[in-house]
């Protein structure tokens, strides 16, 4: 086929530059700040596009581990992973999520990821307090979100990514029990699986027989149950009675549950359907079913004191799965079947069971005004939930009517609600109890919903409740610490502490 003159010179064009070519070790040195270099990759849509040298270094040295969602729309289900796809496979492990016993000193140590009554050495670990608190832990990180058109992202990274605000997440962690358990001779927050009657929950005794219990039930006797009906503010000084970096339920703690569960399993919604399989990128995915969140009969069956004993789970180790529970009567018939949810060793996975009241946080609702949430800066300094100081930063606001949730905030780490009117199978599934429209006053968070809230309990249900209020008896704290340092931006600047993070800080 014979080319006319036109197609003629394209083709002299295309050999002459075919010929100017040079090999990379060819061409001149370049000068000038790496900032304003640029390098062709290939981007997620398989073409070939430009993109900062400098940008391009600092992510391949800082890979991302992240998921997005699509704003427009109302699943809960992340609609594809962001960054690196095998930074987010690895980021369990990365992270170190699993089950350690920490010490007074916050020393922890490794349990074995089978099996939690050794540690990861085969030596024998007891879980009664005597070696160490039973406590999630996670190493420190970075938790960044932020949105790029319609794609609302959240990242999780070992160092700040450049240009956002990169929270600095300090190694903590988290009672595994998912509940706080107290010492009644020492008057003290902790995390053990013991039947000694030193660890008795509910309120410290066993209940009378106007239930129909069996003698030795541990819903009756209590032994080997979490701590309830306490104050939010007795949880907190007990928990500080272990030492520096010990507190109760601390809100980093919180969102750091949080946020780990969206990532890692793609989705927002705790309750939907378990799914062993992982999906075809190799990524977690689904929910935790309805979790021990359906007991019927709560109140007539034990007074709303736990039915859920701190061993249940313990043999899933470090794993992801649901572990079958049966509530009986008297008669050994079953009330309630359970399947207790799992999440990398951490029981009931942040939601069900009992209400996880929230320190660091208080809310402060102005009927038919506002509603303003505040942070603690720092958990080395004492905390009043009935006070804002100058110890507390405001981060977001919430809205003045119940609903299900939205949206939320991430700012400062609060994971509060922005905006309500969605369901139960749409954007964060959770439901957001307050009386801001008719009540004034200083509020506290009650997270995850209780044994027999159904629907409405999963891992972000937020209520708010006056902060002289008692705790009621289905509610408890975990015992949870951190380092010294509690956040930093992207700038990296320091905190109000600025000293090093010699330890893990441990919340109950």
């Amino acid at each position: 086929m014979a080319l006319n003159a036109n197609e003629e010179e394209k083709v002299r064009q295309l050999l002459t530059a075919f010929e100017s070519g040079k090999r990379i070790n060819e061409l001149d040195a370049a000068t000038g700040s790496m900032s304003d270099m640029q390098v062709a990759v290939v981007d997620e849509s398989g073409e070939t596009r430009r993109m900062n040298l400098q940008e391009a270094v600092q992510t391949a040295g800082n890979p991302i581990a992240g998921r997005w969602w699509d704003e427009t729309a109302a699943t809960p289900t992340a609609a594809g992973y962001y960054g690196s796809l095998q930074a987010l496979k690895e980021l369990p492990a990365k992270l170190g999520l699993g089950r350690y016993l920490v010490t007074d000193d916050r020393k922890r140590r490794k349990l074995d990821a089978a099996d939690s009554t050794r540690f990861d050495d085969g030596s024998p670990a007891k879980l009664d307090g005597t070696m160490g608190q039973c406590m999630w832990c996670w190493n420190a990180h970075y938790f960044t979100t932020w949105t790029e058109g319609n794609r609302r992202i959240q990242t999780v990274t070992f160092q700040p990514i450049k240009g956002k605000n990169s929270i600095y997440v300090p190694a903590g962690g988290i009672s595994w029990i998912d509940a706080g358990v107290m010492d009644r001779t020492e008057q003290k927050l902790c995390s053990v699986i013991s039947t000694d009657p030193r660890y008795r929950g509910g309120n410290g005794n066993a209940l009378g027989d106007n239930y129909p219990l069996a003698a030795d039930a541990p819903q009756k006797t209590m032994l080997g149950m979490p701590a309830t009906a306490l104050s939010t503010t007795a949880f907190g000084t007990y928990a500080r009675k272990r030492g520096e970096g010990w507190e109760a339920n601390w809100f980093v703690a919180r969102a750091v549950v949080e946020y780990l569960f969206e990532i890692i399993m793609g989705t927002r919604n705790s309750q939907a359907a378990f799914n062993a399989e992982l999906d075809a990128n190799g990524l977690r995915q689904g929910g935790f079913g309805a979790g021990a969140t359906n007991m019927p009969n709560w109140g007539t069956y034990n007074g709303y004191y736990p039915v859920i004993p701190t061993s249940v789970g313990l043999e899933l180790g470090d794993g992801v799965g649901l572990v079958d529970y049966s509530v009986t009567n008297a008669d050994g018939v079953a009330v309630y079947q359970c399947k207790v949810p799992v999440f990398f060793g951490l029981v009931n996975a942040g939601f069900g069971n009992l209400w996880r009241w929230v320190r660091g946080l208080t809310v402060s609702q102005t009927a038919g005004e506002k509603t303003e949430v505040f942070v603690a800066k720092s958990m080395y300094a004492a905390f009043d939930p009935a006070n804002i100081g100058e110890g507390m930063r405001k981060t977001c606001e919430c809205p003045q009517r119940e609903g299900y949730i939205i949206k939320k905030s991430y700012e400062g780490l609060c994971c509060m609600p922005t905006s309500v009117g969605g369901s139960t199978a749409t954007y964060y599934c959770d439901y957001f109890w307050t009386n801001a429209a008719t009540q004034t006053g200083l509020r506290v968070r009650a997270a995850g919903g209780y044994v027999s809230n159904g629907a409405r309990a999963r891992v972000r249900p937020t209520r708010l409740r006056p902060t002289r209020l008692r705790l009621r008896m289905r509610t408890t704290r975990r015992p949870s610490a951190f380092s010294r340092k509690t956040r930093k931006s992207s700038k990296t600047k320091k905190n109000e502490h600025g000293a090093k993070p010699p330890k893990t800080n441990i919340v109950l």
